[in-house]
């Protein structure tokens, strides 16, 4: 190994680029608004020029927390609200560092997307932890006691243009400053940030330029808030340099300058883009070889390092996940092992990178495979059947679909991500399975949570394998859903899709409202069937629907129940995939059920509302009027469809129709912006609704590391505080199937069962 010391001048570039951000600190200027302080964490280690040149020029004094240590991390790991990544609770550890410094105003914005670090690529989104920060922020701190506030403007500075103008004046109003003022401002602190970036890519063109034809270099590929930060890299930047090398960050190649941009497309997260920019980049020099730093739990890499490794075309790098408990020990090793593999290498030839392709226009006579996340999907795939395309649902998951699943994964995806994996493997091993006639369908979306990258690793998955010419058809979830769906299976599908939905909404609620009070046991299960039946074959067939569900309604008004409405009901909320699928959440329902309570669940249907509302905003914003017209209607005609089947069913139902998707996002403002896009905000919103009921408990059921399930977590620690302190729990499934799991289910709903004798008790009181 080479041991040599290197000279006292030899660069450390990642110390460079600290000293120069936060150069644009300045101490002598003039604060007449009073400080406003700024955690050393997440995006202040990329974007400090501009916010630190803002607050300034608008007369605030900026006040940074302490460089990141050891106490800051175990403090920020101790008040963070639930499980999440390391520099999450970094942020944690300064922001409380700064409240018990006595600073009353804390700057942490809601940054939703940024510009891309390529011309011919998209504005590029931010991770759901990093985009939720000041809510999870706010949850996890009593700031009333600290007589502090957390101010939280909202930045789409990737869209920019008019959305960033309005936010330009909210943020003015926010600082009682004036626009004009703000506008000033503003200018000087866009200017602050480019001379930043400017240096970078100066310096790292300096640094490349200097490499000798002998050298090799190694380029830290990380987000700057952990591949930057000296107090939570394990201080990579100084372990590479006393091994005589130098290690580039990576935001100082000049990514703009990359030609080939296969592998790009369809990566919504900004860092996502950089680093397989990075990784062609550096395929292609000699003299570079990656270093991938990582965090446990990082939901974007778990899906990024696939495609980044193959991008790299056979290229080695070495790939470091650090967290609040990892050590120096070994690390130092590492990277003299890799550096001892690579050297001599410098001409190896590579392997030019697969192309990603996402199906939308169907091929004729293919079978189209639909994932089993519920029973909705056989309704679907009834719709897709009475329109031509020949849909069958995918065996249900069991434990060879985990088994599969977690073969060809690396064990750090989100949990339905495995079990869809396997489910498509499961079929492929079947001995009536045809390739030539076969195609999956597994929709596609523009994040921020990892769905969107489903897809894309199942491409990559089937292209192993040997199965190139299997289809995956992967519509949309955004503005383009309802088109893309059309594609596939012609425009009668939508409504009638639709329409599917709604009936087995229904009848799901129907089953669980009905089978707690049965008095014979089964007979709720074997009605359920059989209406499932009718309301596929009616879609199939193109029947009357209203008449399906008047048979459904007759059904159901038949079944013997006793004491209906006199059990305890617990409210689901949660990732979509596992709180519908059976054997992903272990039966939650019924084992909710077996243990005395009644359960109710969002529908599907809410899903397909949210998707219209986030596109009509997305349209309004881009003065789409054509689209928004037809988003509009569709939004009508959808909400007509749902209420006229709702309406047979209000003498059956406690909760025949459900609230408008507005007035959930309406009730969860107050916790989190409705900027940030997913889940969250409605599982949030749809735990406020359940409370207008008077439910006696909630479940926030996530696969484990769930990005988005775990902001719920921590957002549902305030929801309870400020409602009396109702019964909350989470429960993570990644298919352990754990008895602890069964044992916290028991002591939650011994609180949920006192919850209900205690709420019965005051009504008798009260009467």
């Amino acid at each position: 190994m080479d041991h040599r010391k290197p000279p006292a001048h030899f660069p450390n570039p990642v110390l460079e680029r600290q000293e120069k951000l936060f150069s644009y600190l300045r101490e002598d200027h003039p604060s007449p608004r009073g400080e406003i302080g700024l955690p050393r964490a997440l995006f202040n280690f990329e974007r400090l020029p501009f916010f630190a040149t803002l607050l300034q020029e608008l007369g605030f004094k900026v006040v940074v927390s302490e460089p990141t240590n050891k106490k800051l991390v175990n403090i920020g790991c101790e008040s963070v609200a639930a499980e999440t990544c390391f520099p999450i609770k970094i942020a944690h550890g300064h922001t409380l560092s700064l409240l018990e410094r006595g600073i009353k105003r804390i700057f942490v914005p809601y940054i939703i997307d940024l510009p891309p670090d390529h011309p011919a690529l998209e504005r590029g989104k931010i991770c759901p932890y990093v985009q939720s920060i000041p809510s999870t922020l706010q949850a996890s701190f009593d700031l009333k006691r600290y007589g502090a506030e957390i101010l939280a403007p909202v930045f789409h500075f990737g869209t920019g243009g008019k959305l960033l103008e309005e936010e330009k004046k909210r943020l003015a109003k926010m600082l009682g400053v004036k626009k004009k003022e703000l506008n000033r401002a503003w200018r000087a602190a866009e200017e602050a940030q480019k001379d930043f970036e400017r240096w970078l890519k100066k310096r790292g063109e300096e640094l490349l330029e200097g490499l000798s034809s002998e050298e090799v270099a190694l380029v830290i590929v990380g987000r700057p808030y952990n591949a930057c930060d000296p107090g939570a890299n394990l201080a990579i930047h100084n372990k590479i340099r006393s091994l005589g090398v130098l290690g580039i960050p990576v935001d100082m190649l000049p990514l703009d300058r990359v030609k080939d941009l296969d592998g790009l497309e369809g990566m919504y997260w900004r860092y996502g883009q950089r680093f397989l920019l990075a990784a062609h980049f550096v395929r292609e020099h000699p003299h570079l070889y990656p270093i991938f730093l990582t965090n446990f739990s990082c939901g974007p890499d778990s899906f990024i390092v696939h495609f980044f490794e193959e991008l790299l075309g056979g290229k080695p790098y070495l790939e470091l996940e650090i967290d609040e408990h990892s050590a120096d020990a070994g690390v130092v090793t590492r990277i003299e092992a890799f550096l001892d593999s690579v050297r001599g290498k410098l001409l190896k030839p590579k392997r030019p990178p697969r192309r990603y392709r996402r199906k939308i226009k169907p091929e004729d006579g293919r079978i189209l495979y639909i994932p089993p996340m519920a029973d909705h999907a056989y309704a679907l795939a009834a719709a897709f059947r009475a329109c031509g395309v020949n849909a069958v649902v995918l065996p249900e998951s069991d434990e060879e679909s985990l088994k599969l699943g977690r073969k060809y994964t690396s064990g750090k995806e989100c949990y339905p991500a495995v079990l869809t994996t396997g489910d498509m493997l499961k079929m492929l091993k079947r001995p009536d399975f045809d390739p030539k006639r076969a195609a999956f369908f597994m929709p596609s979306g523009a994040g921020p949570c990892r769905f969107g990258q489903y897809n894309r690793l199942h491409r990559k998955i089937l292209d192993e394998l040997g199965y190139q010419d299997v289809p995956i058809y992967s519509p949309q979830q955004d503005v383009k859903f309802y088109e893309e769906l059309g594609m596939i299976a012609g425009g009668n599908f939508t409504r009638l899709s639709w329409q599917a939905i709604v009936c087995v909404d229904i009848l799901d609620k129907l089953l669980r409202e009905v089978r707690p009070y049965e008095v014979h046991p089964g007979e709720t299960d074997r009605i359920y069937q059989q209406c499932l039946g009718k309301i596929c074959r009616a879609i199939e067939h193109k029947e009357d629907l209203f008449e399906t569900m008047m048979e459904v309604r007759e059904a159901f008004s038949r079944i013997s129940t006793q004491g209906r409405g006199r059990k305890p009901v617990v409210g689901i909320v949660g990732e979509i995939y596992v709180r519908a699928n059976r054997f992903a959440n272990e039966d939650l329902v019924r084992v909710l059920e077996e243990m005395g309570a009644e359960v109710w669940l969002p529908t599907i249907g809410e899903w397909i509302y949210y998707i219209n509302y986030t596109s009509k905003r997305t349209a309004k914003r881009l003065r789409n009027l054509k689209e928004l017209t037809r988003l509009i209607i569709e939004s009508h005609v959808q909400t007509k469809d749902e209420h006229r089947f709702a309406s047979l069913m209000k003498d059956l139902l406690r909760t025949a129709e459900e609230p408008q998707v507005g007035e959930i996002i309406d009730l969860a403002k107050k916790y989190v912006s409705e900027e940030f896009e997913g889940e969250a905000i409605l599982s949030v919103g749809k735990s406020l609704d359940y409370l207008r009921y008077g439910v006696n408990g909630i479940v926030n059921v996530i696969p484990f590391t769930c990005m988005p399930g775990s902001v719920v977590t921590m957002l549902l620690k305030r929801v309870r505080e400020e409602h009396g302190l109702i019964p909350v729990l989470t429960v993570a499934c990644d298919g352990q199937r754990s008895m602890g799991t069964r044992m916290r289910l028991e002591a939650f709903m011994h609180q949920v069962h006192e919850n209900f004798e205690e709420r019965q008790g005051r009504k008798l009181a009260a009467a």
